[in-house]
């Protein structure tokens, strides 16, 4: 059975075509290879060590965003440049993965590849540390291999500080490109729809901060007490990436929106995940209550 280049485990199956390639891994999931990358994938070997950043994203979109993704030769290099997740993000991916076990057996491979983690040794660092501070009941031998039995109540109460993050807020934090165009969808429809449905309407600008404020810290603040975050990256706004970046890193909710004709313009960090692509002020503002209504 053929191997994949990318995880060395075994292809299930694969399919070639004139220019491109596609790959059913038992380790990451369906991905599609382009013709050229499919001949010099060797020449990344001295990245081994950051292949697993390819695995975790095939499986992440296979398994969350239903998404065969295809990798051509700058695909991968971004994949293999990409920043490291924080050590607490993996920790808490981990804790998450666990509480939805329906039994006390899981496969290794399985939880690292979907919680984004280096290797074995890391693995065990994090299922160590679990134990240590009481939020799991298990082991960890010293010559590989682990025992897990349960979450601990300190666990489960651990879980639900991270997973539901101002969930009693009626606060919705919008961030979007201050076009004229872009202001008067947002600031005029899409404001009004979401107070229709009893949430809070908030945006911060130089026109709505107090001249003794910092604008930064501002937007911290209303963030912080947000139940979601609206991302828009039509126009490609830079502090827009700031603001959604910073509400990943909170875990709160983030609705990512983008006009038609501008999704080629996003960064490679966020064109992964399930963009909102908007045609009009309508379109945009039924999806986006629809998704609130999901999230809620």
């Amino acid at each position: 059975m053929a191997k994949c280049k990318i995880c060395d485990n075994e292809i299930e199956n694969v399919a070639t075509f004139t220019d491109k390639s596609s790959f059913d891994c038992t380790h990451c999931g369906k991905y599609i290879l382009l013709e050229s990358m499919s001949i010099d994938i060797d020449i990344f070997k001295n990245r081994k060590k950051d292949f697993y950043k390819v695995s975790s994203y095939i499986y992440e979109q296979n398994r969350e965003f239903k998404n065969i993704p295809e990798i051509n030769e700058n695909k991968f290099k971004e994949l293999l440049n990409k920043d490291d997740k924080k050590i607490k993000e993996k920790f808490d991916l981990m804790m998450i993965y666990l509480s939805k076990l329906s039994t006390n057996y899981f496969r290794e491979d399985d939880l690292i590849i979907k919680c984004w983690i280096k290797d074995y040794e890391e693995f065990f660092l994090l299922l160590e540390r679990a134990i240590e501070v009481k939020l799991i009941i298990g082991k960890v031998y010293s010559t590989g291999g682990h025992i897990f039995t349960r979450l601990t109540f300190e666990g489960l109460n651990y879980i639900e500080s991270i997973e539901y993050i101002n969930k009693d807020s009626r606060n919705i934090f919008v961030a979007f490109n201050f076009k004229d165009s872009l202001e008067e969808i947002f600031n005029n429809n899409l404001k009004t729809s979401i107070e229709k449905e009893g949430f809070n309407y908030i945006v911060v600008n130089q026109n709505n901060v107090d001249h003794n404020k910092s604008i930064n810290d501002e937007i911290i603040v209303k963030l912080k007490s947000s139940r979601i975050v609206i991302a828009d990256f039509t126009n490609h706004r830079n502090s827009v990436y700031f603001e959604a970046g910073f509400a990943m890193g909170m875990n709160i909710p983030i609705i990512w929106t983008c006009q038609e004709g501008h999704a080629n313009d996003m960064s490679f960090d966020t064109r992964q995940f399930p963009h909102i692509i908007w045609k009009d002020k309508d379109d945009l503002v039924k999806q986006v209550i629809d998704r609130i209504k999901v999230i809620i």
